[in-house]
């Protein structure tokens, strides 16, 4: 490790620096590390105005982290630590933020703890271009009936040859409020540029978008999800190997798009209902073990100029970080101007999201949840109902069995390739649904006691309860008394179930003696 000379910087790259180190102070990859930021911003102020030498792994330690004169570096690892950290949030925060227009990159090379600062634009523009994502305009939908005033700085007239090039093909745009916006992610180079707006849908009117990603998606119910577009605002945080719970498609919540952003997402007139996904990733090292995570990031979530949530916390919400939530609402459809216009604004740290779903509905209706347990692709029965791979869950085990051990005796049974599968142990399943009442059906079928399964056990092997939030539904269940032995299909449905606080219909198996298990879940309306 060597200290050095501080690096001579004009006044115009030095304000480029500080803009730039504002930024990232502000960015997701450092606002949950005060550790990080301190590091940082230590390091990039002694690089520019510090003495000589004093970028050493012992003056950082005794003056940044408060340690003795004579500390032993093998003993107080916290400099060699925190600096290897920093170059992992360093070099996360610029590979989410791909494509976009930097005019200086700060770095911290391996075996240094200077900084150092990679030049990509010429410095006078350096400041003029790199303002904070949350102090840029809201570009408006495109408008093909605005007119293109003269361009106003340099930044303009590097982008009015491509604009105009792009007016020539789409028509037009609302440049009045668009110009001077920088692209906030690499998404951009998929032909998704803030404030440039398709005003067609997708061939399928079921339209669902990875926010942040670049590339379309397949989930394990067959459903494809497209790269991020119709976006504004925000910047884009990857992490690639977060282990997210209460989901078979972890990739959807990789990317998030954090920040003060909006979406303007064009279209057809209809109704529909719209899924907002959500997982609080990174968190997790940053939590101490008196705290959960909650509080740490606040913001509100509106459609259309109506708030459709409040004060919303992520962690609080999924009751955990690295979990997957998901919110839905009904009786969603498109503004005047055709579009549906969300709005995530910041309450205290940053807003975010990782995917949206809008699919059509007939009004006032919502569409079911069937899930099939321990199943990891959808299904679909013979009157055409799809049953999707499982979800929602959170503990316990899938078991696909070799041998349905529904009997022949039953094969007329409706839906009887549902018992192929189960989930089984101690878990429970939150379920996303928006204020209503809904009709919940629970699917069973003995496929491990009695003679025709495993030869051992029968009536009283296997007792659970089953809770809808918080409250009991069932004490001491048996299937195999229930049904009347093994292999032998049965229901139970409750009606006038309502969801949660949190927007969920959360059940909990909870094992008595053996493991609690269920085949299949369906979620209804409930008309009566």
């Amino acid at each position: 490790m060597y200290g050095g000379q501080a690096i001579e910087l004009d006044e115009v790259r030095e304000q480029a620096v500080r803009a730039e180190l504002a930024h990232l102070m502000e960015s997701a990859s450092f606002r949950t590390s005060k550790r990080s930021r301190e590091f940082l911003q230590y390091i990039v102020e002694h690089t520019i105005h510090g003495p000589t030498g004093s970028l050493k792994e012992r003056s950082i330690g005794v003056d940044l982290f408060q340690l003795p004169q004579d500390f032993d570096p093998g003993q107080h690892t916290i400099v060699r630590v925190t600096a290897n950290e920093v170059r992992k949030r360093l070099a996360q925060h610029y590979l989410a933020e791909n494509g976009n227009p930097h005019p200086v990159r700060i770095e911290l090379s391996a075996g240094s703890y200077r900084a150092g600062f990679r030049w990509e634009a010429p410095a006078a523009e350096a400041a003029e271009i790199n303002v904070p994502v949350d102090r840029l305009p809201v570009p408006e939908p495109a408008v093909a009936t605005q007119r293109i005033p003269p361009p106003a700085n340099r930044f303009i007239h590097t982008v009015v040859p491509w604009v105009v090039a792009f007016i020539a093909i789409a028509g037009g745009l609302s440049w009045a409020k668009w110009a001077g916006v920088k692209p906030t992610s690499a998404e951009s180079s998929a032909g998704v540029v803030p404030g440039i707006v398709s005003a067609t849908l997708p061939a399928d009117d079921d339209l669902r978008i990875i926010v942040g990603a670049v590339n379309p998606f397949m989930d394990r119910s067959g459903r494809t999800w497209g790269p991020d577009r119709f976006f504004s605002g925000g910047s884009v945080l990857l992490h690639p190997s977060e282990r997210i719970v209460r989901t078979l498609d972890p990739d959807l919540y990789r990317h998030l798009r954090t920040g003060d952003f909006r979406y303007a997402i064009p279209l057809k007139p209809g109704t529909y209902e719209l899924h907002l996904h959500f997982a609080e990733t990174g968190l997790a090292d940053f939590i101490s073990a008196e705290s959960s995570g909650e509080g740490q990031r606040v913001f509100h979530v509106s459609a259309n100029g109506k708030r459709l949530l409040d004060f919303f916390d992520v962690v609080a919400d999924a009751n955990g970080v690295n979990t997957s939530d998901e919110r839905v609402f009904r009786n969603i459809a498109p503004a005047e101007d055709g579009f549906l216009h969300l709005a995530f604004s910041p309450v205290r740290g940053t807003a975010m999201l990782s995917a949206i779903e809008v699919l059509p509905v007939t009004a006032g209706k919502l569409r079911p949840i069937r899930i099939r347990a321990g199943w990891t692709a959808s299904w679909k029965n013979s009157a055409g109902q799809e049953w999707l791979a499982d979800s929602f869950f959170l503990g316990g085990n899938a078991l696909v069995r070799r041998t349905n051990p529904a009997q022949d005796s039953n094969s007329a049974a409706p839906d009887i390739a549902l018992y192929a599968s189960e989930r089984w142990g101690n878990f429970s399943y939150a379920l996303p649904l928006p204020e209503g009442k809904y009709r919940v059906t629970l699917k069973f079928c003995e496929g491990h006691y009695g003679k025709r399964n495993s030869g051992a056990g029968g009536v009283g092997s296997r007792l659970f309860d089953v809770y809808c939030n918080g409250v009991a539904l069932m004490r001491n269940f048996d299937i195999f008394k229930e049904a009347g032995g093994e292999g032998r299909p049965i229901d139970r449905s409750f009606s006038g179930i309502r969801p949660n606080a949190q927007g969920k219909i959360l059940l909990s198996f909870v094992p008595v003696v053996g493991m609690a298990c269920v085949n299949a879940i369906e979620v209804t309306e409930d008309t009566r």
